[in-house]
């Protein structure tokens, strides 16, 4: 028994102390010097030039995932900057008011332990930004693998299935036989990878002949058929200049669209707290006999064999396959 009130008593004491840490300044000030040098972090990441390594490459990568950043144009959508750069200053204002008495005393009379906490978070995004930094560096094996064309070829039949696309047009698959499609799944209101999904796909798309672009259609069927209609989609492509005929964002009843997309295996997960869909982000390649010849994740490395892909499929200006050398 008296074990038993030992535990309690420590308990008690370690909640108490939870408690007066997170009432007090030390975590009002950690966590808006936190979020202002997240603020400065992102405003030296829209100054630093985009490149495909190092700093530039990670600046590049940044700017696309938050910022809806173009790497063809180099233009972003400024709606998701002035977002991403208002949240954390909001967020900081809201933790001032929230905590001001507490934070008012500490600047009179606790600077020094002020200054402690702009440390630590500084060092707190120095570390992310580090962090990320050598994620994104290039690993001994990155480089030109060679896209093993024949090798992993499938012959497997899609879902069968007739949907509205953003200009109003039906579309089914069976209209495309003979060009080579590729599938994909978006939403008109993903701030994540599906902005990346459709810059991939314009990078790929414009390294292609304007020939070869004739017998290609890239078809986004959308993960959230409850919200996305005519309007929200077309804002979309208008967004990331994804224009038809060559672009077809597909909506419909959203059984059938939720039917077309577990027949295609595309995971997703709704997050209600958050307002966004955790989701697969996958390419479907469509060979001219209506077969998926090719499952291809979004990657830097993958975004290569996407390219490689069509091109075998589709082939040069003559319409002739390319070979593909296979890897040893």
């Amino acid at each position: 028994m008296r074990r038993q009130e030992e535990i309690e008593s420590k308990m008690e004491g370690g909640t108490r102390k939870l408690g007066d840490l997170l009432a007090g300044w030390q975590f009002s000030s950690l966590a808006i010097f936190t979020l202002v040098f997240f603020f400065g972090f992102m405003v030296v990441l829209l100054a630093v030039p985009p490149g495909e390594s190092g700093v530039g490459a990670f600046a590049r990568d940044f700017r696309t995932w938050c910022f809806n950043y173009d790497p063809a144009t180099g233009e972003m959508d400024w709606f998701y900057v002035t977002v991403m750069l208002v949240n954390p200053l909001g967020l900081a204002v809201l933790v001032g008011l929230i905590w001001r008495d507490q934070l008012v005393e500490a600047f009179a009379t606790k600077r020094a332990g002020l200054m402690r906490s702009a440390g630590v978070a500084l060092g707190l995004i120095a570390m992310v930004g580090v962090g990320f930094l050598f994620v994104g560096q290039p690993s001994e094996y990155d480089g030109d693998y060679p896209f093993p064309a024949e090798r992993i070829r499938t012959e497997i039949d899609p879902p069968v299935f007739e949907l509205e696309d953003h200009t109003g047009e039906l579309v089914s698959l069976e209209q495309f036989r003979g060009e080579v499609v590729v599938v994909t799944a978006v939403y008109a209101t993903c701030g994540a990878s599906c902005p990346i999904i459709l810059t991939e796909l314009k990078r790929v798309t414009d390294q292609l002949t304007d020939a070869q672009r004739d017998q290609l259609t890239v078809i986004g069927i959308t993960l959230d058929p409850e919200k996305d209609g005519p309007e929200e989609l077309t804002a979309l492509a208008d967004r990331h200049r994804v224009e038809a005929p060559l672009y077809r964002l597909l909506h419909g009843d959203p059984d059938e669209v939720n039917r077309v997309l577990d027949e295609f295996s595309i995971s997703r997960i709704p997050d209600e707290e958050r307002g966004e869909i955790d989701h697969a982000n996958l390419f479907f390649v469509i060979d001219q006999e209506g077969k998926i010849a090719y499952r291809i994740g979004l990657g830097d490395r993958t975004e290569n064999w996407l390219l490689s892909a069509l091109r075998f499929l589709i082939g040069d200006d003559t319409g002739e396959e390319i070979a593909q050398r296979e890897p040893l």
